[in-house]
């Protein structure tokens, strides 16, 4: 290192430590590194100017990333074969194409107990004559060349299917693969893709309608069609909650301030509510626990079909709700 180095070193130093008296060591530090130490130094040179370079601030004199130099700011287009979620489907290529060779690609399946019975007759010491041995013998061969076939075929049909699995997972082109829906080769795997499909779509429509109830607003919120004719019942069109004004479901909305305050006939007890607690209290049961016997209670109101209406008060037969007794007729009701 030259005597310059050093000198500007030790200034560059000196003057860095001196601008940083006083204040905290770790600051003295950083501030005395990035003015001595290359490898905390920037190796971007100051530019002058009104123009903008688009640079990235590299210490250490590390050159910029690809992704940072290749890349440009603007958008890339979104195209038609581009997708916004990934997939693990075959390639488009492996789908079926109606071919004739599709479907010819088939492994037999091995027999699922293999037969050793023959292994036993090599224990047989008994007397025999030697046509009897010798039928014997020609049966154990037969039957340990079968032995040996079916043990072959067995090993032969794991050895295809790991290599399916492994090396063919998606398919063969043109012959055989999951997207195919005949397929005995690939039909475990099918099945996990149709789940899977199965799970996504459900997934997809739940999103669909969460994000519909997200971005949903009333027309007149949004000011859709403003100054428009809705063509709507009255206030239909605000997004409010209404009351139900319907004279069939809440008749007592349409009685007047003295019939609602007054009223000529208002049952104390209610049989239906009375019937509820004594089934909450016997737990549902319809049986006594000591007697075993029947603890039916039929529970009624006493209807006074006689009582007149009070002093001030309109007819009772206007009243909602009132029925005429049995033996009246209606035109006949007290006055």
């Amino acid at each position: 290192m030259s005597l310059g180095t050093c000198a500007a070193t030790a200034t560059a130093g000196s003057t860095a430590l001196a601008g940083s008296r006083g204040a905290h060591p770790t600051m003295r530090m950083d501030t005395f590194l990035r003015s001595t130490d290359p490898g905390y130094q920037h190796a971007e040179p100051h530019t002058h100017g009104d123009k903008f370079i688009r640079k990235m601030a590299t210490y250490g004199h590390v050159r910029p990333s690809v992704s940072f130099t290749s890349e440009p700011r603007v958008t890339r287009p979104m195209k038609e074969h581009c997708a916004l979620d990934m997939s693990n489907l075959p390639n488009p290529f492996m789908d079926p194409r109606g071919e004739d060779k599709e479907g010819t690609l088939f492994y037999p399946q091995p027999p699922k107990e293999i037969d050793d019975s023959f292994i036993k007759l090599y224990e047989n010491k008994s007397l025999m004559l030697p046509s009897e041995r010798y039928k014997e013998h020609l049966h154990m061969k037969k039957a340990e060349a079968q032995w040996r076939q079916d043990r072959e075929n067995l090993f032969r049909y794991r050895k295809r299917m790991q290599v399916l699995e492994r090396h063919y997972p998606n398919g063969v082109t043109g012959l055989d693969g999951p997207l195919h829906e005949n397929t005995e080769l690939y039909k475990d795997r099918r099945e996990q893709l149709i789940r899977q499909e199965g799970r996504k779509a459900y997934a997809a429509a739940g999103r669909t309608e969460h994000l519909g109830y997200q971005q949903h607003a009333d027309d007149a919120t949004a000011s859709r069609n403003y100054g428009t004719e809705p063509g709507l019942v009255r206030s239909r069109d605000i997004g409010i909650q209404r009351k139900d004004v319907n004279p069939e479901k809440h008749p007592v909305r349409f009685l007047d301030t003295h019939s609602r305050l007054f009223p000529s006939y208002s049952p104390e007890w209610d049989p239906e509510r009375a019937a509820a607690r004594r089934s909450h209290d016997t737990r549902g049961r319809t049986w006594n626990l000591i007697s075993g016997a029947d603890n039916h209670l039929e529970l009624k109101v006493a209807e006074r079909w006689d009582l007149p209406p009070l002093p001030g008060m309109p007819n009772i037969k206007h009243h909602p709700g009132y029925r005429p007794p049995p033996n009246q007729p209606a035109e006949a009701a007290p006055q």
